[in-house]
């Protein structure tokens, strides 16, 4: 019976000194087949930690003779450096065992072994020694350790990715010299954004779009650039100065600048929503037209949600032959515009981790349109932060809002 007092603890009456001397014989002899024929790696050391007996598996793993092991300890044959050494001596101190502790040896060749090891105190005839045994999980660790460096590799491709993203788009410094009273809060899900913004100014009119992708990431990221090119193109190029011509040539180009990455084999629905405005500054006229994204006006202190066509811009499907309707709004002084993607509404938070809602979002627009724009950006971003932290919500989409005031 083996036990942390006595290893040779016997189970039966002993009342013949010779039969106590066979019963510790054969407990031992027991103890040491079952010692060497483990397939964990198992050695015996005394209360100096120098080695009195190793099993087979442990010579196999780390290369040695027994000879060159029996009376040494683990820092002498260099299996264990200063650092692990150490460790384990501090494990051993404060728990008087180790119980599953990674320990990073190395064996004759000097290649490292991970183990997952476990040492124990027993007594032998009044003496205390350490029973050890540990399991290699080397592969184990190689694989993290290659899976933690791919990981670090994408994170670095990614991050310089938003770094091309962020390159291309406006800065909101931009948009602030065309609207000095603006905002953007742009809070992408996953370092690059499907959700993107474009403004751009041609004489006494603005173009304005706040844009979704489908997605988020690294796909999203990518429709993006096309779609913000394209929006580009059509105003420098094409010189369209109606919102609704812009969409349906945008639905047209998408469709014919991609059909390359069409697969027969899947039913691609990848595209963008999009809100998009062109506002006369001198007559104060604003046009509009939507894929799906509304835009929410205040004058006299009251929202108006300006009603846009559900037709998407589709990438992979076939050219729809329904048109973009166009919309005009005269604007009042100080009137507030807002676009917007819809991350902000559908973030799941509160106390019941639900979706914050679209009704919540124009509440939270009508108490604070009257403050500066800057400071309008900044109670949107901490309001949906704190409504994750509520029920500690991880970010559900790109988030975009865009304000500005005239």
């Amino acid at each position: 019976m083996i036990n942390d007092k006595n290893f040779f603890s016997a189970s039966e009456e002993v009342t013949d000194i010779d039969n106590a001397k066979q019963l510790i014989k054969e407990s031992l002899n027991g103890f040491f087949v079952m010692f060497n024929n483990s397939p964990a790696c198992m050695s015996l050391t005394n209360s100096r930690r120098v080695y009195v007996k190793v099993n087979k598996k442990f010579l196999e793993k780390f290369g040695y003779l027994e000879t060159e092991i029996i009376g040494r300890t683990s820092i002498q044959l260099g299996i264990l450096d200063d650092k692990e050494s150490a460790k384990v001596g501090t494990l051993l101190k404060e728990k008087g065992r180790l119980q599953n502790d990674q320990v990073t040896c190395i064996a004759k060749n000097q290649t490292q072994v991970h183990t997952v090891s476990s040492i124990e105190a027993i007594d032998l005839n009044g003496e205390k020694y350490f029973l050890s045994s540990f399991l290699d999980i080397t592969q184990i660790i190689q694989q993290q350790q290659l899976i933690e460096k791919q990981h670090a590799e994408i994170l670095e491709s990614i991050n310089y990715a938003r770094l091309i993203q962020n390159s291309i788009f406006p800065t909101q410094a931009h948009v602030q010299q065309i609207f000095p009273q603006s905002f953007v809060l742009a809070k992408p899900k996953n370092i690059v954004s499907g959700d993107f913004y474009w403004i751009k100014k041609v004489g006494a009119k603005v173009f304005v779009a706040a844009c979704d992708c489908t997605g988020h990431g690294v796909p999203g990221a990518l429709l993006s650039i096309i779609g913000f090119k394209l929006l580009s193109k059509f105003i420098g190029e094409y010189h369209f100065t109606n919102p609704a011509d812009v969409l349906n040539q945008l639905n047209q180009e998408f469709m014919q600048n991609t059909k390359q990455i069409i697969h027969p084999g899947y039913e691609m629905k990848d595209g963008m929503d999009i809100a998009l405005c062109t506002i006369d500054t001198e007559t104060r006229i604003m046009e509009y037209a939507g894929a799906y994204n509304p835009i929410y006006l205040i004058q006299n202190n009251e929202l108006t949600q300006l009603g846009v066509d559900k037709i998407p811009i589709n990438l992979f499907s076939s050219y729809n032959q329904q048109k973009f309707s166009n919309h005009k709004v005269q604007l009042e002084k100080d009137s507030a515009i807002y676009l917007f993607s819809d991350g902000y509404a559908d973030q799941f938070g509160g106390p019941n981790g639900k979706k914050f809602r679209y009704k919540n979002f124009q509440d939270l627009i009508l108490s604070i349109h009257h403050l500066p724009m800057a400071e309008q950006g900044q109670i949107f971003d901490t309001t949906i932060e704190e409504w994750k932290k509520l029920s500690n919500q991880e970010q559900t989409d790109d988030i975009l809002i865009v304000g500005f005031k005239l």
